[in-house]
């Protein structure tokens, strides 16, 4: 891509060169008198041309290479141990990194009251006493963590273990276990990692954690307990009915842990393993035993917003969308692409609305028209908020369950310093959601009627809820009020 940029660029300054010395020609033949000067007058006129479409030319290549290395350019993550940046390297490559902070995020950290100048000031003298490559790269975990933007953090990979966790306040249990070499099982209570009790644990792992929020930050470090920058085994300290007992857990990169667990699976491909970055809540067996009683209650979970999920969904939509009722679940949905956020809105909205500098148009023909009920957690966030936003606002819409995580999603860049450290940064200023009240950064979206967090086995939930809202609207002849 810089090659191409390089060669689109001489060729340019050759053409701008070539137009120069044709108009200073026509100019000096024009002075002299001769009779064609209508023809110089022309060969003037070109040149200029030439010239302004050149420089347009060049102006439109560097736009264009410069949202491929921000947008389409495949970024590259390290482990931290793989970092080879000298101290002084270091210290000059955070010196590149607070100026793009500086330039882009001022307005987002100003909203945040976040003082920009002070926190670099901080983090330039930590930088300034590193003494190898692994230390910077977790002094940047912090610097960008303070920056309190889900959307904002650098490329550095962590060593997976295969086991998922959920959580509620400071306690953490097993959702989860792909690796069967561990003795851990579902429903298990951590009550300590390598010797740190739980809640101490996820409050030091909230300070590399990037959030909006200090309630999405602590749950993500709180899911995240069996991952590690850092480390490559773990000792968790494990609860089961009324053992106490020790777990050595080792971590792996996750080629290598994809690699075990297709063997310990003896899966014939890696597609059949799936490591996901969060284990998003399930919503317990009365979503099944419920559905098979109901013939008119709709039911789509969105996990993302990825490539493939508005197909997904107007695969679902053709029979759900027949229901009166509709239950729409977004949780532990962190988002995706724009576009099919806003291509999924526009099926569920009854009148247009503007989220920030976007309008979201209904089709009346396509979109639905029954009672839709959008459940959310702590987890849900991005694009799955902004979603959240734009049904809050419509007349059939009732949201159930958590606050949402506070980050709808801002514009967000990649970058990379002369030094090869790559991060994400969100550039977008906060806007006004489509309530006129809550900010796009920084609060989260509050539920029409909320409900405690709860754990997957537990049967009380924002489903059961929903369920128990339809059952009181059949009763009262659908004259259930939502708003």
């Amino acid at each position: 891509m810089n090659a191409f940029l390089n060669i689109g660029n001489i060729i340019n300054f050759v053409l701008i060169l070539l137009s120069l010395s044709v108009s200073v020609w026509c100019v000096y033949r024009c002075k002299r008198g001769n009779k064609r000067r209508k023809l110089y007058y022309t060969g003037i006129a070109l040149s200029l041309l030439v010239i302004a479409l050149c420089v347009r030319g060049s102006y439109k290549i560097f736009h264009y290479c410069d949202l491929y290395n921000k947008i389409v350019r495949p970024t590259k993550s390290y482990y931290l141990n793989e970092l080879t940046l000298s101290p002084e390297e270091c210290r000059e490559d955070f010196e590149e990194i607070m100026g793009i902070v500086q330039e882009n995020y001022a307005s987002l950290a100003h909203h945040k009251h976040i003082d920009l100048a002070k926190l670099n000031e901080a983090y330039k003298e930590e930088v300034s006493k590193v003494k190898d490559a692994e230390q910077y790269g977790l002094l940047l975990l912090q610097y960008f963590s303070a920056l309190k933007n889900m959307h904002t953090y650098p490329f550095f990979s962590r060593y997976q273990s295969g086991v998922y966790a959920v959580s509620r306040n400071d306690s953490v249990w097993i959702s989860r276990c792909l690796n069967k070499s561990v003795d851990l099982q579902r429903k298990d209570l951590i009550i300590a990692i390598d010797g740190m009790p739980t809640a101490d644990y996820i409050k030091k792992e909230m300070r590399i954690t990037p959030a909006s929020t200090d309630v999405a930050r602590k749950k993500t470090a709180a899911i995240n307990i069996f991952a590690s920058y850092t480390d490559t085994c773990k000792r968790v300290t494990v609860q089961r009915s009324d053992s106490v007992f020790d777990v050595l857990l080792p971590l792996f990169k996750e080629e290598e842990m994809i690699a075990a667990l297709k063997k310990q699976a003896n899966a014939t491909d890696s597609s059949r393993i799936y490591l996901p970055s969060v284990i998003a809540p399930k919503v317990s067996s009365l979503l099944a035993k419920t559905l098979k009683r109901y013939d008119n209650i709709g039911y789509i979970r969105i996990h993302d917003f990825d490539p493939g999920s508005v197909e997904d969904f107007c695969r679902q939509i053709k029979e759900e969308f027949k229901c009166p009722y509709l239950i729409l679940n977004l949780q532990g949905n962190l988002g995706g692409k724009k576009g099919n956020v806003m291509n999924i809105a526009s099926y569920l909205i009854s009148k247009s609305i503007t989220i920030g500098n976007a309008i979201v148009k209904n089709d009346t023909a396509k979109c639905y028209k029954g009672k839709l009920f959008v459940l959310t957690d702590r987890m849900t966030s991005s694009g799955a908020e902004s979603l959240v936003a734009i049904l809050k606002e419509q007349p059939n819409v009732m949201v159930i369950g958590c606050c949402t995580a506070g980050d709808c999603g801002s514009t967000a860049f990649n970058f990379k310093t002369s030094h090869g450290i790559e991060f994400k940064l969100a550039t977008e200023s906060p806007f006004l959601l489509p309530d006129g009240v809550t900010w796009s950064e920084g609060q989260g979206i509050a539920p029409d009627i909320e409900v405690e967090e709860n754990l997957p086995w537990e049967e009380k939930n924002a489903f059961s809820i929903a369920i128990d809202l339809i059952n009181q609207d059949k009763l009262k002849n659908n004259t259930y009020e939502f708003k």
